[in-house]
């Protein structure tokens, strides 16, 4: 068991590119230069992407998770924000953690959307905390960079709220 868990991500990484399938990217605690803006006035564009967001929960955690937008048109170049919805349905308090993905439709599957997204505000950054029997807004705030390649017309957002431990 030790050596599947261990083998686990190269494992799960070759499966993917093999397929095809892009691996999500999952920055945690990385430090170094910060990304330069990608909002510049002097580079705003007509091209709107279609944006779809999905969430989901982790099995076992009492949270309702949903997103504000199933769907939204967003400018190349111009922040968006959105927001997520969130209900502890547990008579307790808890911790969790969103983790995301971001999935281009069109062009190469390969694509690094990191690359072309800049995540403003995110309830991914930190842990939440979620009150028990409470409604929370999530929000959720972000650019798409105008060197986005032209192929790509749709990103997928998707996030699953686990339950720190």
């Amino acid at each position: 068991m030790l050596f599947l868990a261990y083998a686990f991500v190269p494992l799960y990484k070759m499966f993917c590119d093999a397929l095809g399938i892009p691996v999500p990217s999952i920055l945690v605690g990385e430090a170094g230069a910060p990304k330069p803006a990608i909002y510049d006035e002097s580079k705003k564009s007509d091209r709107v992407i279609t944006v779809r967001f999905m969430a989901n929960t982790a099995v076992g955690v009492p949270v309702s998770f949903s997103a504000k937008d199933r769907r939204l048109q967003a400018r190349v170049g111009e922040p968006v924000l959105t927001a997520y919805y969130a209900k502890n349905y547990s008579p307790r308090p808890l911790d969790g953690l969103a983790v995301h993905t971001m999935v281009p439709a069109g062009g190469s599957r390969s694509v690094n959307m990191d690359d072309y997204i800049e995540l403003q505000q995110c309830f991914c950054f930190e842990e939440q905390h979620y009150p028990a029997g409470e409604d929370l807004i999530l929000p959720l705030s972000f650019t798409i960079s105008p060197d986005l390649p032209e192929q790509i017309h749709t990103i997928t957002f998707g996030y699953t709220l686990f339950e720190s431990q």
